[in-house]
């Protein structure tokens, strides 16, 4: 039995379903029920519910794809601020397999990556790795702050909508898993992009949204 609605705005502790729901983000189960862990926007998806965080901060898991900065280098590894109460580490054996003096020189302090998250232990050390297809260092394109339910409505609850976007403004974007978006392109069509995601974070709660961010986008 489903105590809230999708897209219900709850606090920590707020009762959300019967233990016959399947645990997802932002959730905890005690004595037969499931609970918000956070403040955040409810989202159910068949069986599984999870309650996605207002605030910004990001909370690191397993194969997470996310952008991040390099703030320290050193012999055995790179830090990594990745938008969350920990920062991350980029080991440079994930780069290169040999001990290679001049690694150093491959990644400097300020560089922007594209990574994911390799593993996070039980002291939350997260390890990130640049081993899978398609990860590196941006060299080009701007880098935008957004809000975790932005992140969840761009990436998975409405998908298509990022391909409409790269689409109509002729641009390429990555949505990252912690609060970041990549976009390259014509700088003017990235102040549209700029635009379409305030009109995301202004409205998220509003049923009509999706279908209000596609007018807005064939109008361009």
């Amino acid at each position: 039995m489903l105590y809230v609605d999708n897209k219900n705005r709850v606090l920590p502790g707020s009762l959300l379903a019967d233990n016959n729901y399947e645990l997802g983000d932002g959730t905890f189960q005690e004595n037969g029920k499931i609970y918000s862990n956070v403040a955040g926007l409810v989202y159910i998806e068949s069986h599984k519910i999870s309650v996605i965080p207002f605030k910004n901060s990001y909370t690191p898991k397993y194969g997470d794809l996310i952008i991040g900065q390099v703030t320290e280098s050193s012999y055995s590894s790179w830090s990594i601020r990745i938008n969350s109460a920990f920062d991350g580490f980029l080991p440079t054996s994930e780069v290169y397999d040999n001990n290679d003096p001049n690694i150093c020189n491959l990644i400097n302090v300020k560089d922007m990556l594209l990574l994911r998250v390799a593993n996070v232990d039980e002291i939350n050390r997260v390890k990130l790795t640049l081993r899978n297809h398609g990860l590196g260092k941006f060299n080009q394109g701007t880098i935008i702050n957004i809000k975790q339910p932005t992140v969840h409505f761009l990436s998975e609850e409405n998908a298509f909508i990022t391909s409409m976007i790269q689409e109509y403004t002729h641009t390429d974007i990555i949505v990252a898993k912690n609060g970041l978006i990549w976009v390259n392109g014509p700088r003017e069509n990235i102040e549209i992009i700029k635009q379409i995601i305030n009109k995301i974070e202004e409205e998220p709660f509003k049923h009509n949204l999706t279908k209000n961010i596609q007018k807005m986008i064939i109008k361009l």
